[in-house]
C-alpha cells in the first residue's frame, strides 16, 4: 500500500475538501484526487461522498481513517528507528573478548560506550581467540577483543585494544616477594599454576615460551581454566604465575608481583571487526572511537566488575 496514498487521504479527511487538502500536502488537487481514487481501488471500498462540493466521509471511510493514522505513525516511528541505527544511536553490538580483558581495560570502555550511546543493545560473548575469529566470519559477533597477532584475513581489520609487560605474580609469603625486579631462571624450581593446554590461551604460550627460553618448562602443579582462579590459587600460596602487569596489579591481595629482568614481548590485546560490517552496523565504529580515545589511559584505571551486563561466557 502506497503511503502517499494514506496521506492524502488523512488530509482529505480532515480538510472535507479536496482543495484544501492538495494545500496541505502541497501538490495539486488533481494529484490528490486521482491518488484517492487509486486508493479505493486498491480497497475495493469507496472513502468519500462526494455531494457538489461537499466531500464526507462513508462509514468504511470513517473506519479506516484510526487505521490510517496507525499505519502513519507505525512507518514514521520505524523510519525514526532505522535513522537512528544509522546514526548509532540505537540498534545492537555484539563483542567477543578474553577474560584478561575485564581485568583492567574492558569495563572502563564499556561504561563510557553505554553513556554516550544508552539505546544500543550491548551483547558480550567470553570467547577464546580462535573462537572470537570464528564468530567473527559467521557475523556472530560484530567486535572481537583477543590477543595478537592480528589473523591472517585481510577482510578482518585490527588495531591496538591494550599492552602490558609480564610480571611474576608470587604469594606473599614467597622467598622472592618483596623483590622489584627477577629473572625467569629464579623460578625454575617453582610450581606454577596455568591454564590448561586444551584452553588454546595465547598467554599460555607466551608462558611456555618464555620459561622455555630462559632453559626449563614450567613445573605446572595446578590447572585453572579462569584467570581470576589462578589468581586465587597464587594468593593461597599454590603455586606462582606469569601474567600481565594490569592483572597483578588488581589481583593484588594475598599475592605481590615483581618485574621480569629478561627481555620478553608484551601481552597485546587487539580488537578487530570486518571491514564490510562498518557499512551497516556504525556503532563499530563508535565503539572504536571510545577505545581510541581512552586507550592512553587505560592502564591507570582501576578495576571494574561489569555485572550490569549480560555476559554469555563460552569456553
Amino acid at each position: 500500500m502506497d503511503l502517499r496514498r494514506i496521506r492524502y487521504f488523512v488530509a482529505v479527511a480532515e480538510e472535507l475538501h479536496f482543495g484544501r487538502a492538495a494545500e496541505k500536502v502541497n501538490v495539486v488537487q488533481s494529484a490528490v484526487s486521482r491518488q484517492i481514487k487509486l486508493l479505493e481501488e486498491e480497497l475495493d471500498f469507496t472513502l468519500f461522498t462526494r455531494i457538489g462540493q461537499k466531500v464526507g466521509l462513508t462509514i468504511p471511510g470513517e473506519i479506516f481513517l484510526p487505521e490510517a493514522y496507525a499505519i502513519l505513525q507505525r512507518a514514521d516511528e520505524g523510519l525514526e528507528r532505522v535513522r537512528a541505527c544509522a546514526r548509532g544511536t540505537v540498534g545492537r553490538l555484539t563483542i567477543g573478548f578474553v577474560d584478561v580483558a575485564l581485568w583492567a581495560t574492558l569495563p572502563a570502555i564499556l561504561s563510557e560506550f553505554r553513556s554516550q550511546a544508552p539505546s544500543i543493545d550491548l551483547q558480550l560473548r567470553q570467547l577464546d581467540r580462535i573462537a572470537q575469529i570464528e564468530a567473527l566470519n559467521t557475523s556472530a559477533i560484530d567486535i572481537a577483543i583477543f590477543p595478537s597477532p592480528a589473523p591472517l584475513d585481510a577482510d578482518i581489520c585490527t588495531e591496538p585494544f591494550a599492552a602490558a609487560p609480564f610480571v611474576a605474580v608470587l604469594p606473599k609469603q614467597h622467598r622472592l616477594a618483596g623483590r622489584r625486579d627477577i629473572s625467569l631462571r629464579e623460578l625454575a624450581t617453582e610450581p606454577f599454576v596455568l591454564f590448561p593446554t586444551r584452553k588454546r590461551t595465547r598467554m599460555l604460550e607466551m608462558i611456555v615460551a618464555a620459561c622455555s627460553g630462559a632453559g626449563y618448562m614450567p613445573r605446572v602443579t595446578q590447572e585453572a581454566e579462569q584467570l581470576h582462579t589462578l589468581m586465587s590459587l597464587v594468593n593461597a600460596g599454590i603455586g606462582v604465575t606469569l601474567a600481565p602487569k594490569w592483572v597483578a596489579e588488581n589481583f593484588s591481595t594475598g599475592a605481590s608481583y615483581a618485574y621480569l629482568t629478561d627481555p620478553l614481548p608484551n601481552y597485546e590485546l587487539r580488537i578487530a571487526w570486518r571491514k564490510a560490517a562498518t557499512s551497516t552496523n556504525v556503532a563499530i565504529n563508535q565503539f572504536r572511537r571510545v577505545v581510541q580515545r581512552m586507550s592512553p589511559d587505560l592502564e591507570a584505571r582501576p578495576f571494574q566488575q561489569i555485572s550490569a551486563l549480560e555476559v554469555s561466557e563460552v569456553d
